[in-house]
C-alpha cells in the first residue's frame, strides 16, 4: 500500500511537473521557444533527463526500457484519478495543492524512516543540533515555508499553462493534450517511443 502511495506520488510528480511545462514544449518545426534569461539549453536538457528517468522506472510496464504512448496515457490515468479526489473528471487548485501536500508529506516520511535505519546502523550517538550549529536534518522550517509558498504558485502555474479554456479547473481532456505535447516533446526522433535515444548529448559532469 505504502509503495503504491509512493509510485503515484512520482507519477504525479511527471504529471503536474511534466505536463505543465510540457504545455510550453514546441514540437521541431514550431519555431522558437521563448526562455528566460539564465534559463538556457543545460536547464532544459536537465529537466528532460529527469523526467524520462521518473517516466521509465514508473510507466515503463513491460520494463524494455522504452516509454510506448501507451504506457504513458495509462499513467496518467492513473495520476489523473489519484489527484481527482471527487471525482468530477476535473482537477481543481485546491486538488491539485493537497495532492502535492501529501507527496511532500509521503517523502518526508520516507526520509526520517531511511534515517533512522541508517542511525540505527551506525549506532552513533545523538548530537543536538544547537552544539554543531548545523539545522536538524529533518527540521529545514525555512525550507518548509518555501515548500509551501511553492506549492500555491506552481498550482497557478499549472492552471494558466494547462487550463486552456480558463474556467479554473482541468479537465481530462486538458491533462491529456499537454501530456501529449510532453510526451511529442521528448520524443525527439519520432519513434513513437521515449527512450535513452532521445535524451541530449552533453558532458557527465
Amino acid at each position: 500500500m505504502y509503495r503504491n502511495k509512493l509510485i503515484l506520488a512520482a507519477l504525479s510528480s511527471v504529471l503536474i511537473s511534466g505536463a505543465a511545462a510540457g504545455a510550453s514544449f514546441a514540437a521541431p518545426g514550431d519555431g522558437p521557444r521563448p526562455h528566460h534569461a539564465g534559463m538556457d539549453r543545460p536547464g532544459r536538457d536537465a529537466f528532460l533527463e529527469i523526467t524520462y528517468v521518473r517516466m521509465l522506472k514508473e510507466f515503463d510496464a513491460n520494463k524494455d526500457g522504452k516509454v510506448s504512448k501507451e504506457e504513458a496515457a495509462s499513467g496518467l490515468d492513473k495520476i489523473f484519478a489519484a489527484i481527482d479526489t471527487n471525482n468530477d473528471g476535473s482537477l481543481t487548485p485546491g486538488e491539485i495543492r493537497q495532492y502535492r501536500q501529501t507527496q511532500l508529506q509521503a517523502m518526508r516520511d520516507q526520509h526520517q524512516q531511511d534515517a533512522g535505519a541508517e542511525k540505527d546502523a551506525n549506532a552513533a550517538p545523538d548530537t543536538p543540533d544547537d552544539e554543531s550549529g548545523r539545522p536538524s536534518r529533518d527540521g529545514h522550517d525555512g525550507h518548509r515555508w518555501m515548500r509551501h509558498g511553492g506549492n500555491i504558485m506552481h498550482a497557478s502555474m499549472i492552471m494558466h499553462r494547462m487550463d486552456t479554456d480558463e474556467n479554473g479547473q482541468i479537465s481530462k481532456q486538458e491533462a491529456v493534450a499537454a501530456f501529449d505535447k510532453l510526451f511529442t516533446g521528448m520524443d525527439r526522433n519520432k519513434d513513437g517511443v521515449i527512450s535513452i535515444d532521445d535524451m541530449p548529448d552533453r558532458p557527465l559532469l
